[in-house]
Parts: structure tokens; sequence; C-alpha cells
């Protein structure tokens, strides 16, 4: 098996339980925006509406500032109501900052990782504030060399200009010898595939679809499993 030295970590939905804090969040700001009216409701249209939103980011259709202060209004705007799509995204980013939660064995990944040797580095496409205090929250900051956000490199993964910047900032990196690993087949491991790395597609929601992935996991056992039998140089 190929000798792999850097680990270059997507976070939510790979490290962080995204999902969970989302839920909890959206949870809070719904109840705070419209206590009246059905919260399943409203959040399953604003995770349509936010889905679109990003997949339109990823391909660099719109900004990130976009995402954030639209898809609120945009998701009341589909019940006829009038909100303040910033005054919501602001609160709604406080409260998932809050959210540490990390996947089950995720740091015990992390743990792995770093007796056998490997440098890791956090490459995600969130917001600078939130994922910085769940960084700190959580207590894994620690664990990565560097860690880079695309509100902070300016561009987003799958660009190559992501990963340009963290080649450029991390000069140690070997690209044959680094490894990403995400959950995100749009974002990930495109971005990968698209600087000629090789990737890990975390498929925590056990899709059944095409892939370029080099190699494939579906829970921090798996990964365990991969990362300890690969040779660290």
């Amino acid at each position: 098996m190929k000798t792999y030295h850097y680990l270059l970590f997507d976070l939510d939905d790979t490290l962080f339980d995204f999902q969970l804090a989302e839920k909890e969040a959206l949870t809070r700001i719904m109840r705070e925006l419209a206590p009246e009216d059905n919260q399943q409701q409203l959040i399953q249209t604003y995770r349509k509406i936010n889905q679109r939103l990003w997949a339109q980011y990823e391909c660099g259709e719109i900004s990130k500032n976009t995402i954030i202060h639209t898809r609120f209004a945009l998701t009341f705007k589909e019940f006829g109501k009038e909100i303040d799509g910033e005054r919501a995204a602001k609160h709604y980013q406080q409260y998932l900052g809050e959210g540490t939660q990390l996947l089950d064995g995720a740091l015990e990944t992390l743990k792995l990782c770093k007796s056998l040797g490997y440098r890791m580095y956090a490459l995600t496409n969130g917001l600078e504030k939130t994922q910085n205090s769940r960084l700190d929250g959580s207590g894994i900051r620690s664990y990565f060399d560097a860690i880079y956000i695309s509100e902070q490199t300016g561009s987003q993964k799958p660009q190559t200009a992501f990963f340009d910047y963290v080649f450029a900032h991390s000069t140690e990196i070997i690209p044959t010898e680094a490894l990403m690993i995400g959950d995100s087949l749009s974002s990930d491991i495109q971005g990968a595939q698209n600087i000629g790395i090789d990737s890990c597609w975390y498929n925590g929601a056990n899709k059944e679809t095409a892939h370029q992935a080099t190699y494939v996991v579906h829970n921090q056992k798996e990964l365990h499993q991969l990362l300890a039998q690969v040779p660290v140089k």
C-alpha cells in the first residue's frame, strides 16, 4: 500500500457531527423566529434551500455571503413571510459555533494518527468564526499542524486555488504523500482529483454512488483500520 505522511482532514461530517450540531442550532433559531409554526417543515425547507445554495457556491456561482444572508429569508419566503435574514444568520452561526460534538471515534482517530507519526491539516469550507469556535470548544485544534478555512483562503474546495493556498502556506506537504479525507464527493474528493492527490471518501451516510476516491470508509473504525495499515514515511 502507498506511503502517506500528510493527512488533509475535512471537518464537518468527517470529524465533527455536523448533522447533530445543525439540528440543534436550527431548532433554536426556528423557535425564535416562528414559535407557532411547524418547526419540522421549516427545517426541511431550509435544508433544501441551503443545499442548493452551497452547491452553487462550490461551483463558484455565488458568494458565501449570499448563502449566509439569504438562506433564512428564502426559507420563510416559501411560507409567505419576511424576516431579517442577516439577523437570523448571526444568531444561527452563534448557535452552530456551540456545536462541538464529534463523531463517535473521531477523537480516537486523531490520537491514533498522532501516535503513528502522521502530520495532520484541517481543510474546511465552513465559516471562520464558527469553525474556530468549534475547534476550540471540542479541544481538537492542537492535533493539526495548520487549519485552512475557505473564508480565510479566499476560495473553497474543490477549487484548485484552495489547495494551492494550502500548499503555498504549508510548504512541507508533499502532494504525492498526501491523503485528502472527507465526506463530500463534490468538494473533498473532487478537489483531491482536481489537484492529483489521493483521497479517502468518508461515506458515513452509506451512499451508493459512483466515485473517484482512492479509498472508501463508512465509519471511524474503518478509518482507523485504513490509517493503521498505511505505511507512514
